[in-house]
This record gives C-alpha cells, sequence and structure tokens, in this order.
C-alpha cells in the first residue's frame, strides 16, 4: 500500500445521499476515492435537514453498498450504529423485528437464548445489506440513571459488569455468525456522565468507577482468549484528568495506548467516536483531531460528516493532515502499516 492508501485507510467518513444517482452523493463517493478512504458510515437521517439520508429500504442500502464496494474497493467496511430502541438505523427495513429491535435496556435483562433471537435477524438483515460494522453493543454501565445520552435513551445493556459482560458476548458472536463485526463502547466509559459529547466535552473524572473499566477488561480477556470472536474498541470524548489532564480518551495516548492496550492487553482495532461532535469540533478540526488520535494510538478516525453545520467534507483535511504529519516526523509511518493490519485482521477474522 502506498503512503496514501495507508493515510485513507485510518479514516472513516459520511456520506450524503442514497444512491450514486443523487449528485450530491456520487461527487462524496468520488472524493473519498481521491483519498482511497476504505471506511464508511452509514446514517438514516441527515441532520442539517431531518430528511432521509444513506437508508430507505432494503433494496436501496443493498445496491448502495454494492456500489460502493465497487467504487472503493471490495475491502470497504461499510459501519452504521445498530444498537436497538432509540439507537436504529433501520426503521424502515419491512420485518418488524428488525424495524422494531428492541433497546439494548430490553436487551440486558433477557437470557442468552432470548437476547440471541433478538439479535439474528437484526444480523443478518445487516449481512444481505451489505453492511459489515456495526457500533454496538453499547457497554456502558448504567452509572448515571439521568445520564442524558446513555441511561437516558435506554442504550445500557445494565449496571452489573459481568452482566454486561456475558450480553455483549452473546450479541458479538451472533452478529459474527452472520459475516458482521462489532464495535464495543465507549471506552473508558460512558455510563458516569452528566453531558451528551455531541454537544460538548464529558470530564468523568470524578464520576468513573472501577465497573466501567472491568467491562472493558472482561471483553478483552474474553477475545484474548478466544472466548469470544473479535471485535473492535470505540475510544469516547471522555475527559478523566487523573490520566489525562490535556485530552480525552478519544486523542490521548494515555489511555489508548498505555491503558487500553498496554495494561489491558488490547491488539483490536481502535475506533474513534466521531470527531465532528461538539466535544471534539469545539477545540479541533478534523485534521488536528485525526493526528491526535492516531499517534495516540486509534487506528480509524471516525467523521460522520453528519452535523446541522457540516459544509466541506473532511477527508480532504483528515488525509492532508496525517500525510503532512508523517513528512513532518509528528507520525511514524509504522503507525499506519499497524493500523492497517488490525483493520485487515478485524474483517477478515
Amino acid at each position: 500500500m502506498s503512503i496514501e492508501e495507508l493515510a485513507g485507510a485510518c479514516i472513516m467518513t459520511g456520506i450524503r445521499g442514497a444512491t450514486l444517482d443523487d449528485p450530491v452523493c456520487k461527487a462524496d463517493v468520488e472524493l473519498l476515492k481521491k483519498h482511497h478512504i476504505k471506511n464508511v458510515i452509514l446514517f438514516d437521517v441527515h441532520l442539517p435537514t431531518g430528511g432521509l439520508r444513506n437508508i430507505v429500504s432494503e433494496e436501496q442500502v443493498r445496491q448502495l453498498t454494492d456500489d460502493l464496494r465497487h467504487e472503493l474497493g471490495d475491502d470497504l467496511i461499510i459501519g452504521i450504529d445498530q444498537e436497538g430502541g432509540e439507537v436504529n438505523r433501520l426503521t424502515n427495513f419491512k420485518d418488524p423485528a428488525v424495524s422494531e429491535m428492541l433497546s439494548a435496556k430490553m436487551q440486558g435483562v433477557m437470557s442468552e437464548k432470548q437476547l440471541a433471537s433478538v439479535i439474528e435477524p437484526v444480523a443478518r438483515a445487516l449481512s444481505e445489506a451489505g453492511i459489515n460494522l456495526t457500533f454496538a453493543p453499547c457497554v456502558d454501565l448504567t452509572i448515571n440513571p439521568d445520564n442524558p445520552i446513555i441511561a437516558a435513551k435506554g442504550r445500557s445493556l445494565g449496571h452489573d459488569p459481568e452482566r454486561v459482560v456475558r450480553a455483549a458476548s452473546t450479541i458479538i458472536s451472533t452478529y459474527h455468525t452472520h459475516g458482521v463485526r462489532c464495535c464495543i463502547k465507549h471506552f473508558p466509559g460512558h455510563g458516569s456522565t452528566t453531558v451528551d459529547t455531541h454537544l460538548g466535552l464529558a470530564d468523568i473524572t470524578k464520576s468513573t468507577t472501577q465497573a466501567e473499566q472491568l467491562v472493558f477488561e472482561r471483553v478483552i480477556e474474553h477475545v484474548n482468549k478466544r472466548a469470544m470472536p473479535n471485535c473492535a474498541v470505540m475510544s469516547g470524548h471522555l475527559m478523566d484528568t487523573n490520566i489525562d489532564p490535556q485530552l480525552p480518551a478519544s486523542l490521548s495516548a494515555l489511555h489508548t495506548q498505555s491503558n487500553l492496550r498496554d495494561k489491558y492487553g488490547f491488539d483490536g482495532v481502535v475506533f474513534t467516536d466521531s470527531i465532528d461532535m461538539g466535544a471534539i469540533r469545539d477545540q479541533h478540526d478534523a485534521g488536528a483531531a485525526c493526528v491526535l488520535a492516531i499517534n495516540a494510538g486509534a487506528d480509524i478516525v471516525i467523521d460522520g460528516f453528519n452535523t446541522p453545520d457540516a459544509s466541506d467534507h473532511p477527508a480532504t483535511m483528515m488525509q492532508s493532515s496525517l500525510l503532512d504529519a508523517i513528512d513532518g516526523g509528528v507520525i511514524d509511518e509504522s503507525r499506519l502499516h499497524e493500523a492497517a493490519q488490525r483493520r485487515s485482521a478485524l474483517i477478515s477474522s
């Protein structure tokens, strides 16, 4: 792979439109092709207008993913946030088991057999639609019941770490059976926050608990022992000044490299949460955030390009910033090779 291709493999972005017959969608895909972007995230709703974005029907999504792979390569990762409940991108699908997928809160109290029966039709639908990665399960614990973005939206599998790990194992294994990879989130734990990171940075310094960390430790332990399939981890825009007084976990080597990798032993793909969220966008542009995240040990940086004030597509700035950082000695080229190897291992496992 060329250095430009390596940089592109470290970037995941959104696109506008539901078909390449749409000139806006075609232009976005051409831009991704130009910059060798190898990862795309799909959304149901286009936030600037509130209308439909990438997902209209099963048949349409299948055509879109086929076209994206034709343009960007068969090894393309196409991801989606499919947790269930309020975070369900497939509400237009015909099967009510998919369009009305139960929330994580409800999934967390089920038996293993019941839970697998909830996930199986969704996993099959994603696979048939050409989507090979879901940013789920959310393994954030119900620490703060008033948490506006986790507990309040029913996105937590529960408060007991061991029960959450068991549920996560069932979810990941069921998706994996259908060729869909999972990404657990949000490291090091979003369950105690009082702030929605879409709006601003969340400080967990005084609220985070050991139980939240235990969930990630246990899942990683199961993956390393091959007791469950390989999965990715998403780092959150979460500030813990006891670990890093300057940077949130998504941009911090002290969180990603020192803790997640060195301490917990995770050697899989690390995605960042989307850097177009207020927590990051208020402090860094897309290029600077991308460089910080990759230098911190993340493998794929997400910019969903789906905020109310989104204008220029971020792919150009993200790739050029990575290339400039390589040229300037800020990032060692070996970091991109390492990220590419982990990415390949995720989609081929």
